[in-house]
């Protein structure tokens, strides 16, 4: 029989962040059972799709232990998450950059808060949105439901497809991107003016 952990012990991905995180002797530990599949990620709608999103920094984890961020970050846990996270993204319908000097619609700070309460472990998965120039836009977080069973080498793509469609469904961020999208009023009637002068 296939080993199947429950993924909100699980973390990240299994095997790295379970030791990352030194959650191997939690009771909550489940080896059987039926696991959920990984679900399709939503995309923007058509009139935003291709808006570009910036991601230029690995994730933070945000633990009380300092000792976890340590054995993560040895682990390239980070690393693991954003090119997944970045994959997911590219699935909603972004073009996903990671170059500052390049133009972007939207900057993404990608984190994954751990939080240990006995033996329950609780996971945010989070994703701030800002604008080019800095302006908070929204802040998308998805938390992983307990008692949740993905397949061991799934957890990624789980967590990041969730919070892809966050994302990519969110009113905020499409009211943003179809506002940068938007001309202008100078610029509407300065169009308005050429078109009449071309006639």
């Amino acid at each position: 029989m296939a080993i199947r952990r429950e993924a909100s012990i699980v973390a990240l991905v299994v095997g790295s962040l379970f030791a990352a995180l030194d959650l191997s002797a939690c009771k909550d530990n489940i080896f059987t059972g039926s696991t959920v599949p990984v679900p399709p990620v939503h995309r923007l709608p058509a009139d935003v799709s291709g808006a570009v999103i910036l991601i230029a920094e690995d994730p933070t984890i945000e633990t009380r232990d300092a000792n976890h961020v340590a054995r993560a970050n040895a682990l390239r846990v980070p690393q693991d998450l954003r090119a997944a996270m970045t994959k997911a993204l590219r699935l909603a319908g972004f073009r996903v950059i990671d170059d500052r000097s390049q133009p972007h619609d939207l900057v993404a700070k990608l984190a994954i808060a751990v939080d240990e309460d006995g033996d329950r472990v609780r996971q945010v998965y989070r994703c701030g949105l800002t604008g080019a120039e800095g302006t908070p836009v929204a802040q998308i977080d998805w938390e992983w439901p307990r008692g949740t069973f993905v397949g061991e080498l799934e957890v990624y793509d789980f967590a990041t497809h969730n919070l892809a469609t966050e994302v990519a469904t969110s009113q905020r961020v499409i009211a943003w991107l179809r506002a940068k999208r938007r001309p202008s009023p100078v610029d509407a009637a300065d169009a308005g003016i050429k078109g009449e002068a071309s006639r």
